[in-house]
């Protein structure tokens, strides 16, 4: 049999997996499917082409092998579909053929058309990743006890397939969601969660590994509300109504070609500006409309547009958009969309962090995949703007989650475990618990962490050290998006359902 053939690949592959998993610090998820992968067919190569037995042995076991793994996979292809991810490591989440999906078994929502019961002025959260869009929620102090004060937990309610998160104005909690063939940009009622008001296009992005339904999320602006859904879609909506102003199909209009997981980069208002990202190459990379009548402004770029959402920053004493896109990040000024500095930074699988700042002149980038973080440094002589690097290295790997930057530091989601870099050096300071590919948002003094798994930790953001103190269950499966504090009302959702809890606060 040469059993120290199979031995050594054996050591061979665990120590490759080892490798990953220490050294490269990927998601043990993703170990071992490489360890699965690699491990079964080599181990068939050594069966059938390096043992000593008689070939007719070998030849019927393999033969038997390979009929077993023909049925099985012949079962699964006709009973089952593959219905998204069971995790951020992509493993495929299987499913009966003859079951819809379950937002197929949902209800068409239907909105009452009523007020919101509360108000939340001067405490809202109008779009992605909060007032100011960089996950810090700032002027809230947490009651950090959850022991003796745990959230409340106020509404639960089934809700549509898609990965936005909610965005709060004046009581009001809006998201996108599918049901169906409907894409729907809703209006939940934050102290309650009955539905104010709905908006539907007759459209429905689909994935296999990611999932099906938009990711965005809308972006209040006043009386208006702005969303981009998964399949590119770019509507304008009244406030109080969901009464559609205008609408431009962003991706259509220019003949480009969708991302593979779809449109996920949230609006971004700059002055009388509306800004969203393009799809693949050759561009447009970046487009501004005109956010009272939906006219074209101006569009800039050839790169593909990756997953993250554009930011407005002030960089060398100019107001500019940084945009990260699939090969590079680029600064954009804000009324003519000029590109005004380019950083290469080439990616062989997506990214979706956002450009972070982090302060003065600086530019904080990461995304997941091996590729690590990195932080920029713009610079202005005359009208040409240069770009360097200050430092680069793997000491925060983000996938679907942003950092937040506070007091020199960045706290972000490396791989699944939450992990605190200095900002001067790059140095990691510590990397604490594995919360899987969620998402997490810095209020106060503390990261409201929300796990992959569902459930919600409170950690204090500490750069000498990790501690966790305060967790609470919330959603019962895999969740991706973002959460939104409001005051003390917290709204988390994935893909199943909502759920709002009252917070303590200070």
């Amino acid at each position: 049999m040469r059993w120290w053939i199979p031995i050594g690949i054996l050591l061979l592959v665990y120590g490759f997996v080892a490798y990953l998993f220490v050294v490269q610090e990927v998601s043990r998820h993703f170990a071992w499917v490489t360890l699965t992968v690699l491990t079964l067919p080599i181990l068939g190569l050594w069966y059938v082409f390096l043992t000593q037995l008689p070939w007719k042995r070998r030849w019927k076991l393999f033969g038997a092998w390979v009929l077993m793994v023909g049925l099985v996979t012949g079962v699964l292809i006709s009973t089952t579909q593959w219905e998204g991810s069971l995790n951020g490591g992509a493993i495929p989440r299987l499913v009966w053929k003859w079951l819809p999906k379950l937002d197929e078994r949902l209800d068409d929502l239907e909105g009452s058309g009523g007020e919101a019961t509360l108000s939340t002025a001067g405490q809202d959260f109008p779009q992605f990743l909060g007032p100011n869009r960089d996950g810090i929620l700032k002027g809230v102090t947490l009651d950090a006890d959850w022991s003796a004060q745990p959230p409340k937990e106020l509404w639960r309610r089934e809700i549509g397939a898609g990965w936005s998160g909610f965005s709060v104005s004046r009581g009001r909690a809006l998201t996108q969601e599918q049901r169906g063939k409907k894409e729907l940009i809703s209006c939940y009622d934050l102290a309650t969660g009955e539905p104010l008001w709905v908006h539907e296009n007759e459209t429905r992005f689909e994935e296999s590994m990611g999932g099906d339904g938009p990711r965005a999320n809308p972006t209040i602006d006043g009386e208006r509300v702005y969303a981009l859904g998964g399949t590119g879609i770019l509507d304008c909506l009244d406030f109080q109504s969901g009464d559609l102003i205008w609408t431009r199909h962003v991706l259509e209009e220019h003949g480009a070609e969708n991302l593979m997981y779809g449109k996920a980069s949230s609006p971004l208002i700059v002055g009388e500006l509306v800004v969203v990202t393009g799809g693949k190459s050759p561009g447009p990379t970046v487009l501004a409309y005109h956010r009272e009548k939906g006219e074209l402004v101006w569009s800039a770029g050839d790169d593909s547009a990756s997953y993250a959402s554009p930011v407005l920053a002030s960089l060398a004493g100019q107001e500019q958009i940084v945009c990260v896109n699939h090969n590079t990040v680029t600064g954009h000024e804000s009324t003519t969309g000029k590109i005004q500095w380019t950083w290469k930074w080439p990616a062989k699988m997506p990214k979706s962090a956002l450009a972070q700042p982090a302060g003065l002149d600086r530019i904080l980038v990461s995304a997941s995949y091996g590729m690590g973080t990195a932080l920029l440094e713009i610079s202005r002589e005359g009208e040409d703007f240069t770009v360097e690097k200050v430092w680069k290295n793997r000491e925060m790997k983000t996938k679907f989650s942003n950092v937040c930057i506070a007091g020199g530091y960045a706290y972000g989601l490396d791989e699944g475990r939450l992990a605190c870099v200095e900002l001067a050096t790059g140095k990691r300071q510590w990397r604490g618990k594995n919360y899987g590919y969620g998402q997490n948002i810095l209020v106060g003094d503390h990261l409201l962490v929300q796990s992959e798994r569902g459930y919600v930790a409170l950690v204090e953001a500490d750069p000498h050290s990790f501690k966790e103190v305060g967790r609470q269950n919330a959603l019962l499966h895999k969740t991706w998006n973002t959460p939104a504090l409001a005051g003390d009302y917290l709204l988390l959702r994935n893909d199943r359902e909502a759920v709002c809890f009252k917070l303590k606060i200070k």
